[in-house]
Order: structure tokens, then sequence, then C-alpha cells
């Protein structure tokens, strides 16, 4: 792709013209069904086939989000849908379940498919991995860098999106289970409940608060400040996030970034960003870096506004910035849209800067700073209130032959075709004829049409047609072309059904019971108890974890059991020097990770098992592995009938005991608070000193956890505890079941391994049963 295409999002039809009328390549929205953003206002098969229609007839390009997991009982469905959006014309589609991927590729192999942020593709290994399982696309995870993403961009040659403007997951996305696990609305399934926008405390190893904000709410990613090093990386797409935003929020977005793209950098352009929406500016996210606070916004994790003056102690308004009426301002939380302004006695609708003024209306606002969060100035301006589905228009050439006696007949060319209508014949004047002037009138017009005529004159003598017929005349022309154009984009479904070939598996035979340490007690405990089977994760940071040296000791020692090592689901530039570790590691049974780039690189020399946030939530997840993988956890958001249900149970592992991380971060609670990292201040490696937790206006707490690449995990406060149940389990045909131990004492995990060991229950004060007897909608 030689022109870097600017994508829009539309979470309803006004979106979606808007983005269009203001200049988008293509835009990206979802159907009632299947769609990471299963709250915005999405759209019908009928919408989506106008809207498909009206986006072509721009030559504006449609992805489709199918991006959600999908149960067993809902691939087929899914199918059959993405079927129907195939033979609409759309342009590709954005895809997250491995299930749908596999089927997709094989029974609509021509339909482009974009691998889904919700993949975590975050390295050069992973994207070259999924681009050779058929993705066309890869929208690279939001926390790489520019050199990254030109590495994988241009070095490897794959047609890559990234996002340039809007929210910012906290966690990598696709490796978020907070909101899921807590209170039942899964990320993974376009329900996230955003537990990260709340308010949290940090504690430290005393149980004290140390911290307290809003500590896991980023501010909004904008690179509108940098889009000349962003064209350098070769990357195809530019994304704007937004399908939850307004037709305003949209028009401005796309207008600033055009502008940019094209070079006409403009201050207004930021400043324009920041009154439609921020939280407490913007950050650079993580294309320049690691900026710990600064990316955050602590204070407040909505709109923030912009700063237009301070409210006084006898409730007057000292205005730094104009003031409209319609404006939205606040102070702290509390918030009013502005009824009147009144200045002495004099009731105005707008104020100036350094007036001092008081607002109209029984609401009052308390002392202190206050900001627009609604400027209903660049509002119209964005979206005028006479703005129309079809304002921007094509030019199309086209010539007019009006000979009296002859039919006038009316030529455009279009996409290097010619296309002409003619009328009746154009009669001999009895009275007036029609003027030149008044028959192009006539054929410029263009009314509900994205076609304008720019209309020469070949040949005229005077005569005279009703002006119906020549209002007929240029609307069956531009109806012909518009025709054309939207049915040329319509595809035929292949006939018939393809068989579909049974991957090659290498499948364990045996049943796997693994025990899964961290801490070096924790894996004297497993060796003392006789666990045949141990992971180990070679990657936490501090003393009392297991490191590499501590697996290489293990297996120079005489009858060790079966070691597998978990290899960390996040590894950006650090792969090749981490899998060369792993390389040097002789007589491991076997690797545990969701990472395909480790997957591409080790499937060969190495068994892979596929860790729980692969994500396989449904039958046929693992057809796209294939021979890749021995085996593989199962999604955490399954539940017990949906595991029933799953065939192929015997590739399959469940997690019966452990806390279940429930996010996997660039971004640390800890380096960013008592650590002290800044922009320009590395962290003091406070996590180092002791340990942290992160406690929510629930009193619940949660572990963080830190890694040797100072990324951080949120572990959930409670284990998970199906012990009792890996009978049951078994007697539904999952045989291997794995534990994990992460924060528990020697004392604890002595009680854990045992009665895992044994199959035995074990009776605890807390904990939680994950999602084996509810699941997730």
């Amino acid at each position: 792709m030689n022109q870097i295409e600017l994508l829009a999002p539309a979470g309803s039809m006004e979106a979606l013209i808007t983005a269009v009328q203001n200049g988008a390549d293509a835009v990206y929205l979802g159907g009632t069904k299947f769609s990471a953003r299963a709250y915005a206002s999405n759209f019908t098969l009928t919408e989506l086939e106008e809207a498909v229609d009206y986006c072509h007839s721009y030559q504006v390009r449609v992805h489709i989000t199918l991006n959600t997991l999908l149960k067993d009982e809902e691939l087929a469905e899914a199918i059959d849908y993405a079927k129907s959006l195939y033979a609409l014309g759309v342009d590709a589609l954005i895809v997250q379940d491995p299930g749908l991927i596999y089927h997709l590729r094989r029974e609509l192999p021509d339909f482009p498919l974009h691998a889904s942020t919700q993949l975590s593709v975050h390295n050069g290994e992973g994207a070259l991995y999924y681009t050779e399982k058929g993705m066309t696309r890869i929208v690279l995870a939001r926390e790489l860098s520019l050199e990254e993403i030109r590495s994988i961009s241009q070095d490897l040659g794959v047609e890559t999106e990234v996002f340039v403007h809007g929210a910012l997951c906290i966690s990598y996305s696709g490796q978020c289970l907070m909101s899921s696990i807590l209170g039942g609305r899964s990320g993974n399934r376009g329900r996230c409940a955003q537990p990260c926008r709340l308010p949290y405390d940090l504690l430290d190893g005393e149980g004290s608060s140390v911290a307290r904000a809003y500590l896991m709410s980023p501010k909004d990613i904008s690179a509108i400040d940098f889009m000349p090093q962003l064209q350098e990386t070769g990357v195809s797409s530019l994304k704007i996030e937004g399908r939850m935003k307004k037709p305003e929020y949209v028009a401005a977005t796309l207008r600033s970034f055009r502008e940019e793209l094209e070079g006409k950098k403009d201050p207004v352009h930021r400043e324009n960003l920041l009154k439609i929406f921020n939280r407490e500016g913007f950050s650079d996210g993580y294309f320049l870096g690691k900026h710990g606070k600064d990316m955050m916004s602590f204070s407040y994790p909505k709109n923030t506004g912009v700063p237009v003056g301070k409210v006084l102690e006898d409730g007057s308004l000292e205005l730094t910035k104009p003031l409209r009426k319609g404006d939205g301002l606040r102070v702290k939380d509390k918030g009013l849209t502005v009824e009147g302004i009144r200045i002495g006695q004099d009731v105005r609708e707008e104020a100036a800067a350094g007036e001092r003024v008081h607002l109209m209306g029984r609401t009052k606002l308390p002392m202190g700073i206050l900001y627009k969060t609604y400027d209903t100035l660049l509002m119209e301006e964005m979206i005028p209130s006479d703005a129309g589905k079809y304002d921007r228009k094509i030019h199309l050439p086209a010539t007019l032959r009006f000979m009296a006696g002859e039919p006038a007949a009316l030529t455009a060319t279009h996409e290097g075709k010619t296309y002409t209508k003619t009328t009746s014949p154009v009669q001999i004047p009895l009275k007036a004829p029609l003027s030149q002037e008044r028959i192009l009138e006539a054929l410029t017009k263009s009314g509900d049409s994205p076609y304008l005529l720019d209309v020469a004159v070949e040949t005229f003598t005077e005569g005279f047609l009703p002006v119906r017929e020549l209002n007929e005349l240029r609307r069956s022309l531009l109806e012909e072309i518009l025709a054309e154009e939207v049915a040329k984009y319509k595809r035929n479904l292949p006939k018939g059904s393809p068989a579909l070939e049974e991957p090659v598996s290498n499948a364990l035979t045996e049943p796997l019971k693994l025990v899964g340490v961290s801490t070096k007690a924790q894996l004297t405990e497993a060796l003392k108890l006789g666990a045949k089977a141990i992971m180990v994760y070679p990657f936490y940071r501090g003393e009392e974890y297991v490191n590499f040296g501590d697996v290489k000791n293990l297996l120079a020692t005489p009858n060790h059991p079966d070691i597998y090592l978990r290899v960390s689901n996040i590894l950006r530039q650090e792969l090749h020097g981490v899998l060369s570790r792993v390389k040097a590691l002789d007589g491991l049974s076997g690797l545990v990770t969701n990472n395909v780039g480790v997957i591409r690189q080790m499937a060969k020399t190495h068994r892979i098992i596929g860790d729980y946030k692969l994500n396989i939530f449904n039958s046929d997840a693992l057809k796209l592995y294939g021979e890749d993988l021995a085996l593989a956890m199962v999604s955490e958001e399954l539940n017990r009938k949906e595991l029933a249900e799953l065939k192929n149970k015997a590739q399959l592992m469940t997690l019966v005991y452990g806390r279940q991380e429930l996010m996997h971060s660039e971004y640390c609670p800890v380096g960013s608070t008592v650590g002290g990292m800044t922009k320009t201040t590395p962290c003091n490696e406070a996590c180092m000193r002791q340990h942290y937790a992160l406690k929510d206006r629930m009193d619940e707490v949660f572990p963080v956890m830190t890694d040797v690449f100072c990324r951080s995990y949120i572990m959930n406060g409670k284990p998970k505890n199906l012990l009792d149940t890996v009978k049951d389990l078994t007697y539904l045909g999952i045989r291997s079941h794995r534990i994990d131990l992460t924060v528990e004492t020697p004392e604890e995990s002595r009680k854990v391994i045992q009665a895992f060991l044994r199959e035995e229950p074990l009776p605890l004060e807390s904990f939680n049963r994950g999602h084996y007897k509810r699941g997730v909608e």
C-alpha cells in the first residue's frame, strides 16, 4: 500500500457519514453481533449494506469488526455472518478468534482478514506467524515504539496498522481478564466494564496505602505531533480509536490528522483535539518509550476538558478563555451546561476572556479551576447544522450534445469508463429556447449523489426540452455510475463448502499434571512432594523467584522431573535474546506460552503448550495452530457446560488452582508512583525492596508482580480453587490439569501441591471458582 490509510471509527450511521465527508480513506465498524464494542450503536445487516454501499460510492474502504472470542454454539452463525459480509462487498474483517480465522481462511480464502489488536501481536515473529496463517494485515499492539513498528513494517514487509489517537488499554489487549473475572463482563467479548478507570490504593508490604488515585487510568494517546516520524515507519494504516464517540469527535480527529499527513502542521490541531476529548491531556503512548506517571490521568478518568478560568468564592467565574451558552463546564466532579451568562444586569449568550461573569440557572459550581468539557462553537464548526450526506463531491468530467431535432446526449467519464444517457429529441423552440445557462444549471445539480458533473458543451444549437427531462438525464446518468461503482465490490459466494482438513497434531498421549511454581521455595516444595511435571517461570523480579540459573541447575540434577519452562507472553525486542537462553537449556520437556512469536521460533524443536491467554474458546480454535501445539490451556472464561461441549479434549488442559493473571502491562503502578518514574526520570526499582498490591473500592486486594523487563502483572487477589473438580473435569474428558503458585508461602504451597497430586479438595477461607459455574455473556 503506497499511501497511508487514515482509518476512522464509525459507531453509528451519523459517525460513518461524518467520517466519509471528512476524508477518511477507510472506516471500521461493527455489526450487532460478535463486535468488541458491544455497547456501541452498531449496525444491523440491512444498515450495514446501506453503510457499505455509501462508503464505496466514495471509494472509502469498509472494515468490519468481527473480533470477539466465539463459543462453540456461535461459531457456525459467525461464519454465516462473515459470508453475508463477504457478499455485501466488505473490504476486510478484523478478527480475533482462532477458530473463526481457521474456517474463513478455508471457506473464503480471498476475504482479507486483519489480525485484531486483541491478538496481542507485539513482535516481528508474531506478525510473521499470523501472516503465514493467512492474515493480510496486522493491527499491532499499542505498546510498540516507532522503531519496532518500522522494523515489522519495513524490514519484514508486513502490512501493519497502528492506533494513533484515542483511549489506551492499560493492559495488553487480549491479555486482560480483570473485567471478566471480577464482574463477568468480558473484554474479549466486547463487554469490558473498564475497572482500570476506577480508583485504587497502592499498598506496601505492610498493607499501608502509599498512593491513592486512578492508578490504572491512562491518558488518551495522540500521535498528532509526530506524524512525519510515523509516516517514515512504513506503516500502512493509521487508526483512530473511538467507536463509542460522537460524530463531532470523528470530524475533529480526521481533519486534524488529514492535514498533518498532508504536511500542514498547525498547533490548532492539538488544541481542537483537546477540546473534543482528553483525560488530563494526551500522552505519546509508547511510541517514544515508557513515560511512567506522565502517561496517566491519576486525578480524573473521564473527559477533563480544557481550563477556561476559575470559580471564585462568590460563585462568579473569572474567565481566561471565551464562554458561550450551551458550553459544558465542570469543577472537579460537578458539571453543568451553560444556560445563560450574566454580567451585572446584562444577560448575554457569550463572554470574552478576561471578563468576570455569573451563570444563569439554579446549578452552582464549587470554587476551583474551571474546565470546559463541551465547546459549542467547535462542535458547530465540526458538523454544521446544514451538513448533508453528500456535501463532499467527486467531480466527473462530462460533455453535452444539445441540438434541435436530435436527442440530447450527456456523457461522463469515471474510472476510465464512459457513460452516456440521452433524452427524447430536442424540440425546435416555438417560443423562448432554453439557454445554455439554464441547461447547465439543471445538469450540474447533484443533490443525493456523491458525484458532481463538470459539463463542457460539445455541440449546441437553440432548442427546447422540459427541465424535468434534463433532471432525469442527469439523474439516470449518475445513478448508473453509482450502481456500477457499488456493484464492483459485491462478491458471489463460493459454491459448496470445501472439505476442512484436520490439522496434523502432535498432542501428548498421556495426561499431564503440571505444577507451576514461581519462587525457589515453591520449587523446593514441589520437588519434595514428588511432582512429576513442574512448570517454572524465570522472569519475575526479585531474589526469591526462580531464575534461569536455577532452571539450569535443576536440569543438571540426576533424575529430575519433567521441567516445562513458561515463556513470557510478552517479549518485544528482547525476544531473540530470551530464546537464545531457552535454547541453551538442555533437557526441557517443553515450553508453555501464548506468545506466537515464541511458537513460530520454537515449535520445530520444542514441545509447546499454549497458555490460557491464547484464548482457546471453541473446539476449532486449536486447528489454527495445528502441529505447533502439543496441548493448550482452555480459556479461563468458559463454564462447565461449555467445557463439556468442547471436542478434542485430549489436547486441552485447564487451571484448577491459582491466581489468574488479570493484566499484563508495560505500565507499572509501582514504578509510576513510589518508583518515581516519569518521561525523564528512571524508576528507582521500589519493587525490589518490598512487595506491593492494589486495593479497590470494595477492599479487594490484588498483588502486583513485576518482571525483569519492568512489566507488571496484576494478579487476582483470591486464588481460583477447583481442586475439588479434578475428577469431574476428567470425567468431562479434560484429563490434563495445572496449578499455578505465585505469592503462596511454602506452607500454603505444600498444601496446594499435596491436594493436587492426591486429587483431593482443599478447603480455603478465601477463594473463587473462576467461571466454572457462571461463564461470560
